[in-house]
């Protein structure tokens, strides 16, 4: 048989996970193939997927090729109500609501599978997906690599005659930490600059100290009330609280989530103290010998002190010097000059929409692309001018401001 003859045999099918022998059953097939795979990671668990975040069985969907009695990939998507933001720089002037198949990165298949099969599969799967979405769904991959099968599946004639494709982001490094020994180890690695820059950081904040400069990991279940409380409390007091409506708003959603990991061994937040107040926090995960950055905060009133900086420096020092369970540091998907100071490693990744071609979808793209144009070309007008930076920190604080006034 050929290897397109085989692909051919092949289907993806949805797995039943409201029957736990079943979900049980699917569990244990799937670790046949993650622990080999580049390409698994916290958000392809099936805890995670199923315990986090809120979410019941039916916001999960998970597709499935077999092979030979054997797994040849899986296919995790969390259903997600969606807006597409129609933005002038960080101000969104309206909206539209669809429903998206999340999965971070893309399917996982087997490390044994030669890159052209790979490819085949992930194509399979949008083929098969495709017929089974509502007219106001769409499929969304976050951190797809370039260069990788599944970017050479999207780019595929197959793909575009059934979607259009766009990357509703810029493509951005997402970068990394390989740790090294220790801590200490970690900073003479870094530019000489850099590393002075950090030390005069700490320093500062600690001069301007009456009293003590304090991290505090969040691990255990009994612990995770208290930091949500505090967290919460910083988010509100940001700009994106108050000018881009994000922030920690689902306080028991986050809650049941850490407590949920917790349970698994796998959270790890933290907040900094200084003279016993609460000035920054990190949510994040330590998972497969990755510590996984999902959330970060700091409190705009020590903004000058640099406290976000020190906050990292902190955490990157417990997870280096902790116990030697942390391999790795993980800043997620997106671009940010402090992800480039703190990271030795990056690579290249996209976000793509796969949106089914329908009439209706063709006149809300044309609209997005429009939009999207319109407000790169006034923020390329305000850097001209040089007022860029000056009118984003004036909304920023003017969002902050109101927070004090709240």
């Amino acid at each position: 048989m050929t290897m397109v003859d085989s692909i051919d045999q092949l289907d993806w099918q949805l797995a039943d996970l409201r029957d736990p022998t079943k979900r049980q059953a699917l569990a244990d097939s799937i670790a046949e193939i993650e622990s080999g795979s580049v390409e698994h990671n916290l958000f392809h668990d099936l805890a995670w997927l199923l315990e986090g975040e809120g979410r019941e069985p039916d916001d999960v969907r998970v597709y499935v090729c077999r092979a030979g009695g054997g797994l040849s990939g899986y296919a995790p998507f969390v259903v997600q109500p969606w807006l597409m933001r129609f933005r002038i720089g960080e101000v969104t002037l309206f909206s539209r609501s669809f429903e998206r198949l999340h999965i971070s990165g893309g399917p996982v298949t087997r490390s044994t599978d030669s890159g052209e099969v790979r490819a085949e599969l992930v194509a399979k799967l949008f083929a098969q997906v495709r017929p089974l979405l509502t007219p106001r769904q769409v499929i969304y991959l976050e951190g797809v690599v370039k260069g990788s099968e599944v970017e050479m599946a999207i780019a595929a004639n197959s793909a575009r005659r059934m979607f259009r494709v766009i990357e509703p982001t810029p493509r951005y490094e997402r970068r990394l930490i390989r740790f090294p020994s220790n801590f200490e180890e970690y900073l003479r690695s870094l530019k000489t600059q850099t590393r002075q820059n950090l030390r005069n950081t700490q320093r500062k904040l600690e001069k301007h100290l009456t009293g003590t400069l304090r991290l505090v990991c969040y691990d255990r279940t009994d612990q995770i009330s208290d930091f949500v409380g505090r967290a919460v409390a910083i988010s509100k007091k940001t700009y994106q609280w108050h000018l881009l409506g994000l922030g920690l708003r689902k306080a028991d959603e986050l809650e049941q989530t850490l407590v949920a990991m917790a349970r698994h061994g796998w959270t790890r937040c933290y907040l900094l103290e200084c003279d016993g107040a609460a000035t920054a926090f990190m949510i994040g995960y330590l998972y497969s010998g990755t510590y996984y950055y999902v959330d970060v905060g700091f409190d705009p009133d020590w903004e000058k002190w640099s406290v976000g900086t020190v906050l990292h420096m902190e955490v990157l020092r417990d997870l280096m010097d902790g116990g030697g369970q942390a391999r790795s540091f993980d800043f997620s998907s997106g671009s940010g000059v402090h992800k480039k100071r703190f990271s030795n490693e990056s690579r290249e990744e996209a976000n793509y929409m796969l949106v089914p071609r329908s009439a209706r979808n063709a006149v809300f793209l044309g609209a997005f692309n429009a939009m999207n144009a319109l407000s790169a070309a006034a923020v390329a007008l305000l850097e001209r001018l040089h007022l860029k930076a000056a009118i984003k920190r004036l909304v920023r604080r003017h969002a902050t401001d109101k927070a004090t006034d709240d």
